[in-house]
C-alpha cells in the first residue's frame, strides 16, 4: 500500500473514530431502547425493500450505459456486481466501485477501464441529481431552512466582526488565487477538467440509445431513496407527521453523511441526528433513533444481500 493509500484510509478510520466517539457521547441508551420498541417494523421492512430495488435499478442502468459500447452484460452479473461492491464499501470506503468492475470485466469480458469510466459518468449524475434534491428540499421548506440558517448562521457570523473578517478574507483570498492561477483554467487544468467531466457524463446520457429510460432509472433511484427515508420517518410516531417532504430533508442530510470519508457511511447517524435535532427541533434522542434505524437498516440489507452477492460473484469468476 503506497503512502497516499495509508493517509487516506487513516483519515477515514480518525473521521469514523470522531463520529463514533461524538454518537456514543450523546447516546442515552434507555431513551433509545424506548423509541425503538415502539417503531413500526412493517415501515422498516418497506424501507429495506426500497434499497433493494435501488440497487436493481442501478444495475439496469449500467446495462443501458454499457449497451451502446456493444457490451450486453447480464442483469444477474450487474446487479451481484453491485451489489457485493456496497458489501466491499463497508469495509473500506470507496473500494466497491473499484470492485464491482473488476468482477464484472472478469465475468463478462469487458474492459476494467471501460467500466471505471461508465462508473465516473454515474457519479456526475448522481451528484447532479444530489443538487436537485437539495434545490427541491429547500424550496419545498424554505421557510424553515432559511430560518435555521439566519439564525444559526448569518445573523451570528453578522454579530461576530472577527469571524465574519476571517470569512471575507478567506473568500477574497481564494478568489485571488484562482484569478492568478490561470493554468487551473486552461483545457488540462484541474477546474477545466471537472467541468469536462461533468459535460461527459451529461453528453454520454444523450448518446445513449434509451436516453428515456436511462432517465426513469436514475430518477427511479432516487425516488428509492426518497421511499426509505420516508418510511424510516413513517415507522416513529414522533417523525410520521413529516410525510414526503420531510423524507426529502432526511434524504439530504442522510446523503450529505454519505459524502464524509467515514467508515461504512457511519457519518449518516450523526447528520440525521442534527438535521432533525436542529432544524425540525426534535429531541437528540428521537433524532438519534431515526437516525441509527436509518443507518442500520440499510446496513443490514447490504450486509445479507451483499454476502449473497459476494459470494454469487465469488463463484462465477472462479468458474
Amino acid at each position: 500500500m503506497n503512502k497516499s493509500n495509508i493517509i487516506k484510509y487513516g483519515l477515514f478510520a480518525v473521521v469514523g473514530a470522531l463520529i463514533i466517539y461524538s454518537i456514543y457521547n450523546s447516546f442515552d441508551y434507555n431513551a433509545f431502547k424506548t423509541n425503538i420498541q415502539n417503531a413500526n417494523v412493517f415501515y422498516i421492512i418497506l424501507s429495506v425493500s426500497g434499497g433493494v430495488v435501488a440497487v436493481l435499478l442501478r444495475a439496469l442502468r449500467w446495462q443501458l450505459i454499457l449497451k451502446p459500447m456493444g457490451y450486453n452484460p447480464s442483469l444477474s452479473n450487474a446487479y451481484h456486481s453491485t451489489m457485493s461492491g456496497y458489501l466491499v464499501n463497508l469495509g473500506i470506503p470507496r473500494t466497491g466501485e473499484v470492485y464491482r468492475c473488476a468482477v464484472l470485466a472478469k465475468t463478462e469480458n469487458i474492459p476494467v477501464n471501460v467500466l471505471v469510466g461508465t462508473v465516473v459518468s454515474e457519479r456526475i449524475l448522481d451528484l447532479i441529481m444530489l443538487v436537485l434534491v437539495i434545490t427541491s428540499s429547500v424550496l419545498l421548506q424554505f421557510d424553515l431552512l432559511y430560518g435555521f440558517i439566519y439564525d444559526n448562521l448569518l445573523i451570528k457570523l453578522i454579530q461576530n466582526k472577527i469571524l465574519l473578517s476571517i470569512v471575507l478574507g478567506v473568500f477574497v483570498l481564494g478568489i485571488i488565487f484562482l484569478l492568478k492561477n490561470k493554468s487551473l483554467w486552461k483545457s488540462e487544468g484541474k477546474i477545466a477538467n471537472i467541468f469536462k467531466g461533468f459535460a461527459n457524463g451529461l453528453k454520454s446520457v444523450f448518446n445513449l440509445e434509451k436516453p428515456f429510460l436511462f432517465t426513469v432509472y436514475t430518477l427511479g433511484i432516487w425516488i428509492c431513496y426518497w421511499i426509505m427515508t420516508t418510511f424510516v420517518l413513517l415507522a416513529f410516531d414522533y417523525t410520521n407527521s413529516l410525510g414526503g417532504v420531510g423524507g426529502l430533508c432526511v434524504l439530504v442530510f442522510s446523503s450529505l453523511g454519505v459524502i464524509i470519508p467515514a467508515p461504512g457511511g457511519i457519518a449518516t447517524i450523526k447528520s440525521v441526528e442534527i438535521g432533525l435535532s436542529q432544524i425540525f427541533k426534535f429531541t437528540i434522542s428521537q433524532a438519534n433513533a431515526v437516525g441509527m434505524v436509518l443507518f442500520f437498516s440499510n446496513f443490514l440489507m447490504i450486509i445479507l444481500a451483499g454476502s449473497i452477492s459476494f459470494g454469487i460473484m465469488a463463484f462465477r469468476t472462479k468458474v
